[in-house]
């Protein structure tokens, strides 16, 4: 008696339609292992570098002006720049912070051409813009902005020729802005006539493994604009050092 063997259902699949289930599977497990190997670098290599741009070990870890505004940060990072110039000679650009008043010195391409915020950025020192004081509001976009009240940053402590330390917040809304960011700024005369000069922000937020993940992915776009905003500094100030009465 002869038996059937009845062939399998795999073996009736034609090769035909196999094949793209399989290149499908290995095509996603391609970008798979090439998303994990990016965001590994990243965390291991890139991370270490933008969130202590410029900045000494002793600089990042230190305790400066504006640190006990928030407790157990979500995320820290310092930046730090070598100005050829006095605290004097610095202060009077940073004091000018603010899209209505001097700019934030960083890219008008993005701020302009992407954000359209009709931002300039004054390569003057302005007298009327010199008078910073606690409560002062700088602003990130213009009065006119259609998404207004728009953000900025409430000036929390100040003092001149040495620090000035503000919190991220929406205008009319300085209650509130303990709760997101701040931004330190840290002038430091040096031995040899030069200035370092400090960039710290804190980030408020529960301090989880997944959240400080997802905060240091998103801070790429903010360490661009934060280099540029303290090269520019570098630069007005070095360039004017000595011209001031």
């Amino acid at each position: 008696m002869t038996t059937l063997i009845q062939p399998s259902t795999s073996s009736r699949i034609p090769p035909a339609r196999r094949r793209p289930a399989a290149h499908r599977f290995a095509v996603l497990a391609w970008i798979a292992t090439a998303i994990s190997v990016v965001i590994t670098v990243y965390l291991t290599v890139v991370w270490p570098i933008i969130s202590r741009w410029g900045a000494t070990e002793t600089e990042a870890e230190r305790e400066l002006p504006g640190d006990d505004l928030i407790v157990n940060p979500l995320l820290v990072t310092t930046k730090a720049v070598t100005i050829q110039a006095s605290p004097e000679e610095i202060w009077p650009w940073l004091a000018q912070l603010g899209v209505d008043r001097g700019g934030m010195y960083s890219y008008l391409w993005v701020e302009n051409g992407l954000l359209h915020l009709n931002v300039k950025n004054t390569d003057e020192i302005r007298p009327e813009w010199q008078n910073i004081q606690v409560g002062d509001f700088l602003r990130f976009t213009p009065k006119d902005f259609p998404l207004n009240p728009g953000p900025g940053l409430y000036v929390l402590a100040v003092e001149p020729n040495r620090f000035l330390v503000g919190c991220f917040g929406l205008e009319n809304a300085a209650a509130n802005c303990n709760a997101a960011a701040t931004w330190q700024f840290v002038l430091e005369p040096q031995p040899d006539n030069t200035t370092r000069f400090i960039l710290r922000g804190r980030t408020a937020g529960e301090p989880t493994g997944p959240a400080r993940f997802g905060a240091k992915l998103g801070y790429v776009f903010q360490f661009y604009m934060e280099r540029k905003m303290l090269l520019t500094l570098k630069e007005h100030a070095e360039a004017h050092a000595g011209q001031q009465q």
